[in-house]
């Protein structure tokens, strides 16, 4: 008989059954996935205003002006180029403007950038390596942890962001001009009541500018599949469970979410990295595929067909691979390279090293990244870049760097209790291979050592100037850094010469990036000053000048009123879509070909999660300037193909940075 004691305990256990599964559902959340954003990852990207057409007049007049400095003097080849920009003008550029701006009008769910710029990428045959891929190289582990137990960490926080981005849970990517007044959960609270279709424009009246969202859904399943004439991205999300990590060559799957999707537990992730690292030990793989992603694409398209032709299996596994969430990269690397007896440039120049490009035989280059752990726990990534740009990336690494620091999952502690186990989830791939593909691994082994062999990188930080010093004299740090950059090759060549900056546009729906032309009349004249005259006044007068052009630089590039994307699209309208028989001599003259020929190759980042990044020389007899800037210190990580011009770029670099440090200091 029931009585009503009985009926109340009942009640109370039905209760605390509801409570239970509902702080165990929290749980499992707060395990799967970041801290909720206030707003949605997409309430600004219904708004984001389209990525403008500068007008053609201000385009021509950008470009001449861009031009003069490095013709250096040569003022017959500048009238020559004036001639055929007044042609341009009045002629096939008007022409080709207006049918642009039609093209841009009908399609308004995209920019007018977005497509050429992609094929730019993706019909180029050259290797992704060194040609476009860059690195990134994650702050100093400040936990001390093993390797295996720093990358379960990294892990698992890459697969909560993942998890964040597909709910809609991920806070919006927004730069903030103001921090203090509008990166704050009160701003985002009033914004979430601003309809979506207006909410860009709430967000800049707060002096906060909401960027495109739309390149990270290819960060994680995604892949660039090698094709003859053009390669495609693909991404395939659809019941993926797994990793791919690679290790003497070899290729592993490893199931890191169970069959509903979950995480699975850190200890269990951990067990599986402990084995991998620590206990795993076979032979290098005399026949590892990475080579052929390192080689030039239409090679690497026709030998994936001839693999995918030989057998199903092939197929199947280049799809494991292909939709995997990420690619682990695990090194061993000679200890004498990372001891910490080195000095910071040493061990910098080798990490840099293995993160752009060397050890192709444990990569696999074509993943939207590799993520990459050296042997002492030095962890880093290596990036495609025709599915997106820095700016993707540089939040992902922000998020997760930040995410693992606040929520360490794995510790000192807890590591040392965990088994070395596979788990039953890791399952070694193996491709088929005849004698013929044995031979192509072979040859694009070679093909890859001839390439690499060439690349020289050295690096330079110094407590010479710093961001502190800078804004005492009011003057910008990008411009300073870039000035250095132009005085060492003019220290090195008594000539100015085509200089790129990235600046991302990505302010605006489907954005890419815009180029700024740091060498300007203004920075030549200030350098110039600087060889003849020992004026500080004059020489502090002109340097404000060059720093005060820069910056305008910035902001045009940055609001999409730089002149480099709008006549690659209109030279891509009449060479690509209209199938003209010649192109306007504005694009075979001299300085065109100059000013695309790009001596300084130049990119910064600027993060505290970030201890380095690089990428490769666009040309053989140019340099890749990676270079930063913090509150006491300055830095470049520079490569080239030339050897000799490096040792001598560098040191004139040293130089021109103590010259400038000491005017603004005088």
């Amino acid at each position: 008989m029931l009585t009503k004691s009985h009926l109340t305990f009942g009640k109370s256990q039905r209760f605390a059954i509801v409570l239970h599964r509902h702080l165990a559902s929290e749980s499992n959340r707060d395990y799967n996935y970041l801290k909720a954003s206030i707003l949605p990852t997409d309430h600004f990207q219904y708004s984001l205003p389209r990525l403008p057409i500068p007008k053609l007049e201000l385009t021509c007049e950008r470009y001449l002006s861009a031009v003069k400095p490095i013709l250096n003097d040569d003022n017959k080849a500048f009238e020559q180029t004036r001639q055929y920009v007044d042609d341009f003008r009045s002629g096939d550029g008007k022409r080709l403007d207006e049918q642009l701006r039609k093209k841009n009008t009908a399609n308004r769910n995209t920019s007018y950038i977005s497509k050429p710029w992609f094929e730019m990428y993706l019909k180029s045959r050259l290797p992704v390596i060194l040609n476009f891929n860059f690195f990134l190289v994650f702050a100093e582990d400040k936990q001390h942890l093993k390797p295996a137990a720093r990358l379960t960490n990294y892990i698992i926080s890459s697969v909560r962001f993942m998890n964040s981005l597909r709910a809609n849970t991920l806070d919006p990517e927004v730069y903030h001009l103001n921090p203090k007044k509008s990166n704050t959960d009160q701003f985002r609270k009033i914004l979430r009541y601003v309809p979506k279709r207006l909410s860009f424009y709430g967000a800049v009246l707060q002096k906060a500018y909401p960027l495109d969202m739309s390149q990270y859904n290819r960060l994680f399943n995604s892949t660039r599949i090698p094709k003859v004439d053009c390669d495609v991205l693909e991404t395939n999300a659809q019941d993926v469970r797994h990793i791919i990590v690679i290790k003497r060559g070899h290729y592993y799957k490893v199931n890191i979410l169970d069959k509903n999707g979950q995480l699975l537990p850190a200890e269990q992730i951990a067990a599986m990295m402990k084995y991998l690292c620590e206990d795993l030990n076979e032979e290098e793989n005399k026949h590892p595929l990475g080579y052929f992603t390192a080689d030039k694409r239409d090679r690497w398209g026709k030998i994936r067909e001839q693999f995918e032709t030989l057998s199903q299996h092939n197929k199947q596994v280049f799809k494991e691979i292909d939709s995997s969430i990420m690619v682990i990269c695990l090194d061993e690397d000679d200890p004498s390279k990372l001891d910490k007896s080195l000095t910071k440039e040493q061990r910098a120049t080798y990490i840099s090293g293995k993160y752009l490009c060397y050890n192709a035989s444990n990569r696999w280059y074509d993943k939207s990244f590799n993520m990459i752990m050296l042997s002492d726990g030095t962890l880093g990534l290596h990036c495609e870049h025709s599915w997106g740009d820095g700016v993707a990336l540089l939040r992902f690494c922000n998020d997760i760097d930040q995410d693992v620091n606040k929520h360490l999952k794995i510790n000192s502690s807890n590591y040392q209790s965990i088994q070395s186990s596979t788990q039953d989830q890791i399952n070694k791939l193996e491709f088929q291979l005849d004698d013929t593909l044995k031979h192509e691994v072979q040859t694009s082994k070679q093909n890859y050592d001839d390439f690499v062999s060439k690349l020289n990188i050295i690096t330079y930080q110094r407590e010479v100037l710093g961001k502190n010093l800078l804004k005492k004299s009011a003057l910008s740090p990008d411009a300073i850094m870039q000035l250095g950059i132009q005085m060492a090759y003019y220290k090195m060549r008594q000539r100015f010469v085509s200089t790129y900056e990235s600046c991302s546009t990505a302010v605006y729906k489907h954005g890419r990036t815009e180029t700024i032309r740091p060498v300007t009349n203004e920075t030549k004249a200030f350098i110039e000053a600087l060889a003849k005259s020992s004026d500080k006044q004059l020489l502090k007068d002109l340097l404000k000048k060059a720093s005060e052009k820069h910056q305008q630089l910035i902001k045009e590039a940055a609001t999409g009123q730089g002149f480099d994307r709008h006549l690659f699209a209109l030279k891509y309208l009449q060479q690509t879509e209209n199938q003209e028989p010649q192109l306007h001599p504005i694009y075979t003259d001299k300085s065109y070909q100059l000013m695309n020929h790009t001596i300084l190759s130049t990119s910064t980042v600027a993060s505290k999660h970030i201890e380095a990044g690089g990428f490769g020389p666009v040309v053989n007899d140019g340099f890749g300037i990676g270079y930063l800037i913090d509150d006491e210190q300055c830095g470049l990580l520079v490569t080239s193909y030339m050897q000799k011009e490096l040792n001598e770029y560098m040191q004139a670099a040293m130089e021109s940075y103590k010259d400038l440090a000491n005017i603004i200091k005088a």
